[in-house]
Formats: C-alpha cells, sequence, structure tokens
C-alpha cells in the first residue's frame, strides 16, 4: 500500500512538472506580431462596420423607408461608399476598353442650332452603343450641354435597364440626371420623353438604394424636376400628369 501510495506521488510530481514545463514554454515562445496586428485590425474592421451600419439603420428610420426590404439594403450597403466623380475620369495613356475605342464614342454635334439641336444630336450619334457602366459614364462626363446629355441618354434608353445599369445606378449619375433633366425641361413643351427615361431608370439595379442616397440638394433638385413635369404634363395630357404623379412616389417625393 505504501509503495502504491509513493509512485502515485512521484506520478502526480512528474505530471505537475510536465503541466509547469509546457506553460513555461509558451510563455518563453516567441511573439506572433502579425497575427496579433491581424487580429487587431479584424476587431477594429468590425467595430467601424457596427457603427456604419448603425448609422445606417439611424438613417433609415429618419428617412422612413416604405419596407423592411429598404431597410435591410441601407444597412447591408453602410461599408459602401459612393463613387467619386474624379474615379470615373480615365487615365492619361489607359484604354478603358480597345474594342469600343476602335469603334469610337458617339460623338454630339456643339455647333448645331438651338432649334435643330436635338434632330442633328440624334443623327450624329450612329456608332455602336455603349454597354458598359463605365463606358457610358465616361462620355456622359465628357459632355456637358445639358441638352447633348438627355439626348445621348434617350438614345441608349432601351439598354439602360438590361446592360449599362443592370447592376446598380450610381447615385451620382441619377443626381446628375435630376440636374439635366431640370434644364432640359425647361426648353420643351412636351414631356414625354423626360417621364420615359424617369420611369426606366426607375426599374434599373438598385434604384431604391440610389435614391436613399441623394443629398439633401439631389433630392430639392429632383422635386422642383416633378414639379416642372406636373405643371406641363397636366397641360399636354391628364394620363401623364397621372404618370408623373407616380413616378413620384417611386422616386420619395412628395408633391404639394
Amino acid at each position: 500500500m505504501s509503495d502504491y501510495c509513493e509512485s502515485s506521488k512521484i506520478g502526480l510530481s512528474r505530471g505537475g512538472k510536465d503541466t509547469c514545463s509546457k506553460a513555461m514554454s509558451v510563455l518563453w515562445a516567441p511573439i506572433d506580431y502579425r497575427s496579433l496586428e491581424e487580429e487587431l485590425h479584424a476587431a477594429l474592421a468590425a467595430d467601424e462596420l457596427y457603427k456604419l451600419q448603425n448609422d445606417a439603420k439611424l438613417r433609415a428610420v429618419e428617412q422612413g423607408v416604405p419596407t423592411y426590404e429598404h431597410f435591410r439594403q441601407m444597412v447591408n450597403a453602410a461599408h459602401l461608399k459612393p463613387l467619386d466623380r474624379n474615379d470615373m475620369k480615365p487615365k492619361i495613356g489607359v484604354q478603358w476598353n480597345p474594342v469600343t475605342d476602335s469603334i469610337g464614342y458617339p460623338i454630339v454635334s456643339a455647333t448645331s442650332k438651338k432649334s435643330q439641336r436635338v434632330r442633328e444630336d440624334e443623327r450624329n450619334i450612329k456608332a455602336k452603343p455603349l454597354e458598359a457602366c463605365e463606358d457610358f459614364l465616361r462620355c456622359w462626363k465628357t459632355t456637358e450641354d445639358y441638352s447633348e446629355r438627355f439626348t445621348y441618354v434617350w438614345y441608349l434608353r432601351h439598354v439602360l435597364q438590361t446592360r449599362i445599369f443592370r447592376v446598380e445606378i450610381p447615385t451620382f449619375f441619377l443626381g446628375d440626371f435630376m440636374n439635366t433633366c431640370l434644364h432640359y425641361v425647361s426648353k420643351v413643351d412636351d414631356v414625354t420623353q423626360i417621364a420615359e427615361l424617369l420611369s426606366i431608370l426607375s426599374t434599373c439595379g438598385r434604384f431604391d438604394l440610389a435614391v436613399c442616397f441623394m443629398t439633401k440638394n439631389e433630392q430639392a433638385t429632383c422635386k422642383q424636376l416633378f414639379q416642372q413635369l406636373r405643371l406641363k404634363g397636366k397641360s399636354q395630357d391628364k394620363s401623364l400628369g397621372d404618370a408623373v404623379a407616380s413616378l413620384a412616389v417611386k422616386y420619395r417625393i412628395e408633391l404639394d
């Protein structure tokens, strides 16, 4: 019995020494600073994402998004940043798309008279429609005249939803287009084309999300546009006025 007790003590003593030696080896092991740095960055990123999503939730509540799907999209896209206008500028000496560059971009005449501008522009746009969103935005930014911009979008209206903005419509473009239409509507009496383009854009990818992220100035411009459209639409055709009112709801504009 005494031999058994002695052997047990020896075993426990050896086990304790083994445990102690293992603990000491861990303490004296070199520190993996790369792993610690990665863990720190991951923790900071998770904390930043939490803050962004929390701000998005508050913004969604303040804006009164109509459905949970809109709320979810705003929260999930909280970490995304809208493209800056400079991000879409082409780099000097770099071809965006050699194929389309060899074909050429639609060129809009800048010397035609105002009374013939729209017809001349449409005749001059004979190149293959630009299918890529980046190419479209590149050409959009190089066109400064509001009438020419509107004509360019009108010419490509059949591929806006299926090709150019199939994935998403950039918020900055939506704001730019509202401003373009606001200037263009003052030059025309028939607002049918404007209403048709606004309707097409409302079917493009992530349209609701783009509307949610419009700035206050862009929202104000959008409201002015719809007020002008309703005024001219009613005088032109009652059904057109009703269509404009329905579009205003999609763009989250409350008409007085």
